[in-house]
């Protein structure tokens, strides 16, 4: 596979319009590499169908913290009377009462506040879902998206496109692997030039720059 085809193939899938058909074996070529994500019929509708809860969940939400703001303001008052000066001198059955809300108040507003907790972590799940689900396109019988490994690699063949057009992508993978691995090496050399200098100086750099 030419590296203009997979430029042209992963072009298609980000701009969500792939006209392109490449062979089955290539397609796995690039899922297997982790530049293209796929996915199948079946697990699309499952995901679209929990999308689709999204703007419910997120009213449900909203009506989970009305009520937990009216039980934290419940919980305050029932504070106030049970710490009261007054309180001291209802009593013993009044006492008794109010002490009993105050306890079932209170595990009330624990509830109201695990239950938010619990949707608003559904709620993240689902916003990260659908952030996921609208880069899919279709494509035959699956869904295709890049992985940030492919705008990765889009990218590169993008800013190489003119000299790298007609080689096999496979040595293009290579000579990139290769230029990184020198990379890393030259970084790596000039990180150890840099430690090896500050271990033989007898004071900071800092003392340099002060003088």
């Amino acid at each position: 596979m030419k590296c203009s085809d997979v430029r042209t193939f992963l072009s298609q899938i980000s701009e969500k319009s792939v006209s392109m058909q490449i062979p089955q074996s290539d397609l796995d070529f690039l899922s297997t590499n982790g530049y293209v994500s796929r996915m199948s019929k079946g697990d699309y509708d499952q995901a679209s169908a929990e999308v689709s809860n999204l703007e419910q969940l997120n009213q449900q939400l909203e009506t989970e913290r009305t009520e937990e703001t009216k039980a934290d303001e419940t919980v305050s008052q029932d504070l106030k009377k049970t710490h009261s000066l007054l309180f001291h001198f209802e009593g013993k059955d009044k006492k008794q009462a109010e002490l009993q809300k105050a306890e079932t108040d209170k595990v009330a507003l624990s509830k109201e506040e695990s239950d938010i907790a619990e949707k608003e972590s559904q709620l993240t799940d689902f916003i990260q879902k659908r952030s996921a689900f609208d880069q899919l396109v279709q494509y035959g019988s699956e869904y295709l998206s890049l992985t940030g490994y492919g705008v990765l690699m889009l990218n590169a063949l993008n800013a190489r496109s003119s000299r790298v057009s007609d080689m096999d992508f496979s040595e293009f993978v290579q000579e990139m692997n290769a230029t990184d691995s020198e990379l890393r090496g030259i970084a790596q050399r000039a990180a150890n030039f840099v430690t090896e200098i500050r271990e033989r100086i007898p004071f900071p750099f800092s003392d340099i720059q002060q003088g």
